[in-house]
């Protein structure tokens, strides 16, 4: 079973609702994860408001959890069901790691 690295970056709006859904999902309940504010840059960017605008960056929420593939994999798949099309990014790389 390999393990991965999944991050996900949302609307800051969606935070409470991302870590609601993540500590009623058991892996990642089990795992633990870490949730920040972050701030979004680029050509691609969705602006929410005009302040946003004016200080060229929006604000999001980047939530990184450690899991298992096929953990991951079910997490989004919940996800994708219970917030379908609110505009959460994801990416997901392979990891290893331990505990000093």
């Amino acid at each position: 079973m390999s393990s991965v690295v999944l991050t996900l970056i949302a609307p800051s709006e969606l935070k409470e609702g991302l870590v609601a859904a993540m500590l009623a999902y058991p892996p990642t309940a089990a795992a633990g994860f870490i949730a920040r504010e972050v701030e979004g840059y680029g050509h691609n960017v969705d602006f929410d408001s005009i302040l946003e605008q004016v200080r060229g960056h929006t604000l999001a929420v980047e939530i990184v959890v450690a899991l298992s593939e096929a953990e991951a994999r079910g997490l989004l798949d919940a996800l994708a069901d219970e917030l379908p099309g609110r505009g959460i990014a994801w990416r997901m790389i392979a990891a290893s790691g331990g505990v000093l």
